[in-house]
């Protein structure tokens, strides 16, 4: 009902002041209805801060899910008052258009959706989880959180012990990849503090810590490693660079740890 109340206002506007104004009012109303602005590809800029972008294709069932999976999450997150969510720019490009299309298969993209996130200071990610509107609140919500590096220990191999388990984060001063990655490790230290034990190690810093890095056979960075506490050896983490894969990572490998933690921790 609504939606055609508006159709209605956008026929008698269009008749009065011409074709192109009256689509500009609709694309404002459609705008202003999901959230999502409705952008070409080729105008979209990878290095701007503050972006949620979605590649879709209208008409295929994936892609529909997926944008109502966000419409729903820009609700969600606004009625959250996440700090930072303001200042966030919500964009869709479709593929169904031929221009758009074109213009993704010169980036290397053919399939759909996809969803890229970048929140001040921690570059642009591609989302590798479920597109549903939980998971993508999830995900954003966490970016948007502040973090601090007072949690995350530099290196020092003594605090690899039996009485905690230690997450090591390894990282090189070139690496884009580590300097994105970090808030997400932040946020999991500050939350895991008094369970888990969280370490930053610049591979190149030292020769101990160089030498650590070849001890673990380091050769990609940011590259994340599990060890101490009751783990026989190190388990390497392979999942999507996010706050709830690192959670994920954590309850699988030391429950029983994870179990210690308040539930709104690992919520």
């Amino acid at each position: 009902f609504v939606m055609a109340s508006r159709s209605s206002q956008y026929n008698r506007t269009s008749s009065r002041m011409g074709p192109q104004v009256g689509l500009l009012l609709l694309a404002i109303q459609v705008l202003a209805i999901t959230g999502l602005e409705d952008v070409k590809f080729a105008d979209l800029d990878p290095k701007a801060k503050n972006q949620v972008v979605l590649i879709y294709k209208n008409g295929e069932g994936a892609s529909d899910s997926a944008l109502a999976a966000m419409t729903s999450a820009i609700s969600k997150l606004k009625e959250s008052g996440a700090t930072g969510f303001d200042q966030l720019q919500f964009k869709k490009s479709d593929a169904a258009d031929a221009n758009n299309a074109n213009e993704m298969l010169k980036k290397g993209i053919a399939t759909y959706p996809m969803l890229f996130v970048a929140v001040a200071g921690q570059g642009l990610d591609r989302y590798m989880r479920e597109l549903t509107t939980e998971k993508i609140v999830e995900y954003i919500g966490g970016k948007l959180e502040p973090s601090t590096d007072e949690d995350v220990f530099p290196f020092n191999r003594e605090l690899i012990t039996k009485d905690y388990p230690t997450l090591v984060l390894f990282t090189e001063p070139w690496c884009t990849r580590c300097k994105t990655f970090r808030h997400s490790f932040q946020r999991v230290a500050t939350k895991t503090v008094g369970s888990v034990m969280c370490m930053e190690v610049e591979c190149s810093a030292t020769k101990d810590s160089k030498k650590f890095c070849n001890e673990h056979k380091i050769d990609g960075f940011p590259t994340v490693m599990l060890t101490g506490g009751e783990l026989k050896k190190p388990v390497e983490f392979h999942k999507d660079r996010s706050i709830p894969a690192l959670f994920e990572f954590l309850k699988e490998t030391v429950p029983d740890v994870m179990l210690t933690l308040e539930e709104e921790v690992v919520s």
